[in-house]
């Protein structure tokens, strides 16, 4: 219908809005003025909700549990501190549910709908959304203050037990949606969206080595990209020797 498509450019259109803001705000300022505060938890929440609401048909139950399963391992995070470790969030993405906020539902549907656009091999897409996490990570829990560890670790003070948790949830949802996903231009370009967000934010932050990793993510998705496309072309113009199987496109 005309007036969703409408709605939907808008919306995008007010998500790019945030997300300049955002970046601007953390790289030249340190963040947000305070009366900017809902800025954060809004541009989680606009971008779950949009691939949520316009994702394919098929794509949307899978992301929905994807995003409730992140939820729950991070309830049982913060209330056990497994599989992440011991951590607590701020108030700063708000509000919350049993301790964490319920934005998170967004983020973790965002990044798994983007991964799985790339891949499905579980152990691939884990380590994909483990390495996302080397960039996230060092500036959630320390510039942007989403939240606090309780023990520290060599990688920008964070425990190591963070990333193999991060990569033990990942691997189970990989593992519970193995079959490949309806091809969605918009996961793609949300998760790079988010990628190149944290990525710009360390590097104008000084951490160089998580700005490495996520240049390096960049990097990865643009191979990925170009591969796609060149078989794409080969099956259209007839060249390719035998039928692919689907491909990870970006």
């Amino acid at each position: 219908m005309k007036w969703l498509n409408i709605v939907r450019i808008v919306l995008i259109a007010f998500y790019a809005f945030l997300w300049i803001g955002g970046v601007t705000s953390y790289v030249l300022m340190g963040g947000p003025p305070e009366e900017m505060a809902w800025s954060a938890p809004l541009l989680l929440a606009l971008a779950g909700g949009l691939l949520l609401v316009f994702a394919p048909a098929s794509e949307r139950p899978v992301l929905l549990i994807a995003g409730l399963v992140g939820f729950g391992a991070e309830i049982l995070g913060v209330k056990t501190g497994f599989p992440f470790g011991a951590y607590a969030y701020t108030t700063v993405l708000f509000p919350h549910l049993f301790g964490v906020p319920l934005v998170l539902i967004a983020a973790w549907l965002i990044l798994f709908s983007y991964v799985r656009q790339m891949v499905t091999q579980p152990l691939a897409g884990a380590a994909w959304m483990t390495a996302i996490d080397l960039v996230i990570d060092p500036l959630a829990a320390h510039s942007l203050g989403f939240w606090e560890w309780e023990q520290g670790g060599w990688y920008y003070d964070i425990p190591w037990t963070n990333f193999a948790g991060w990569f033990f949830v990942c691997l189970l949802l990989f593992l519970l949606f193995r079959r490949p996903a309806e091809d969605d231009p918009q996961a793609r370009w949300f998760g790079l969206s988010i990628i190149l967000f944290f990525t710009i934010i360390a590097v104008g932050t000084g951490l160089f080595l998580a700005g490495a990793v996520g240049i390096a993510l960049l990097i990865l998705h643009g191979g990925w990209r170009y591969r796609a496309e060149r078989r794409s072309l080969q099956r259209a113009s007839g060249d390719g020797s035998s039928t692919p199987s689907r491909e990870p496109g970006a």
